[in-house]
């Protein structure tokens, strides 16, 4: 009987006991379930996700599973990633670092399933302190970053704006990013970037400009997010 070319994907099969597919499994478990504490910990964003905890745990495990089904056949290895390039992942994923944390799931699971567990054991736990020195540090965190400003003003025929006086007071700098019309041209809708002074506080700033008649619907808003709640 001639081969066809689907022998490839079941020759050369893994010689794998029993107990070291659980052993494995066990060990991808506890490797993930310890990044998806780390991420825990050190979790900094708006939009927490229980879900994308689990997940960690279950790809570190799946990750394991493909890893020792393939072995060392590299026809099964194309044959899987043509299965997988069938399915879509429409998840937006909004932080890098989640996208890191997914790397490192996805690292502890190659580990275990090659069976370098002590790759796994060891690099997951440099990986993880080096997050939480990190995030205790607050490593790259800008201590003076720069925030949206948005208001609705009504408009006025002075030269100079009834704001200007507040944001000599509290701001570093700001620089006028939008202007529109809102309200059928009853008011202007202005968005600034703007950095604060050293002791200057947000809240004294948005009340300032509340007791400015012709100034409402004032928000703060991170930067480098429009979509981020106000402050």
């Amino acid at each position: 009987m001639q081969p066809n070319v689907f022998d490839a994907l079941f020759q050369s099969a893994p010689t794998i006991f029993f107990l070291d597919v659980v052993m494995n499994v066990l060990l991808a478990f506890v490797i993930g379930f310890l990044i998806a504490v780390i991420y825990r910990l050190t979790f900094t964003g708006y939009t927490y996700s229980a879900s994308f905890v689990n997940t960690l745990v279950i790809i570190s495990m799946v990750t394991a599973i493909v890893i020792m089904v393939i072995g060392n056949n590299l026809a099964r290895a194309f044959g899987l990633v043509g299965a997988m390039s069938i399915i879509r992942f429409r998840t937006a994923v909004k932080d890098t670092k989640d996208i890191a944390f997914v790397f490192f799931a996805l690292a502890g699971g190659l580990a275990t399933g090659a069976g370098s567990h002590m790759v796994g054991i060891v690099g997951s736990v440099m990986v993880g302190l080096v997050v939480i020195l990190l995030y205790l540090f607050n490593f790259g965190v800008s201590t003076n970053k720069e925030l949206l400003l948005r208001f609705w003003m009504a408009p006025v025929e002075d030269d100079t704006p009834p704001y200007l006086p507040v944001f000599n007071k509290y701001l570093q700098s700001h620089t006028l990013v939008n202007m529109r019309s809102a309200r059928l041209g009853q008011f202007l809708e202005l968005s600034f970037n703007v950095k604060f002074k050293k002791d200057a506080t947000h809240q004294k700033l948005i009340h300032d400009l509340g007791v400015i008649e012709g100034i409402e619907r004032i928000s703060l808003i991170v930067g480098e997010n429009t979509d981020d709640p106000t402050i």
